[in-house]
């Protein structure tokens, strides 16, 4: 029997799961299985982002994938480009000053330049992260949504790459 907290979870991780199971090459676990240990990796965050552990640093990220590899018993992605990060960050600006838009174009670049393994859940999690540091509300996919927010993903890749028109938050419940 599920407890609330663990309701909560799944229903919170849920979209991000049935992708992940989607992508993964051999899964050795179904959504439901995904969903709960993400639940219990945010819970960890949230521990974590009340002293600003999170940095929008490729290793912060990399980190973050290993982690979600590890409870999932995979090898983790890599980081590649890592190179670039630096300087695309600057490019983007102040999140104080614009956080849906630095936040989107973040979010887009990790998932379609950067990560090659656990995109989303890694994604997901390290924007949240940094949401919850930066004072603003963590988005949550509705699996409602599931579908329209794939489409909105899809266009900030390639061929444009243009994470100017997509905002995760706007799928959130």
């Amino acid at each position: 029997m599920l407890t609330e907290e663990q309701r909560e979870a799944r229903k919170m991780f849920m979209p991000i799961a049935v992708i992940e199971h989607h992508n993964l090459i051999e899964p050795t676990v179904d959504a439901f299985d995904i969903s709960d240990r993400l639940g219990e990796i945010w819970k960890e965050i949230q521990e974590e982002v009340k002293v600003k552990a999170f940095t929008l640093g490729a290793d912060c990220v990399l980190a973050l994938n290993e982690r979600i590899a590890k409870s999932f018993n995979l090898a983790p992605g890599t980081f590649l480009k890592k190179e670039e990060w630096p300087s695309f960050i600057e490019e983007c600006g102040s999140i104080e000053e614009d956080p849906s838009h630095v936040l989107s174009w973040i979010f887009s670049a990790l998932y379609w330049n950067h990560l090659t393994k656990l995109k989303l859940s890694t994604v997901w999690l390290f924007i949240n992260a940094i949401r919850i540091q930066h004072n603003l509300p963590e988005n949550r996919l509705a699996l409602d949504k599931l579908g329209s927010f794939l489409d909105s993903l899809s266009g900030s890749g390639p061929p444009i790459y243009d994470g100017q028109t997509f905002y995760p938050e706007d799928y959130s419940t």
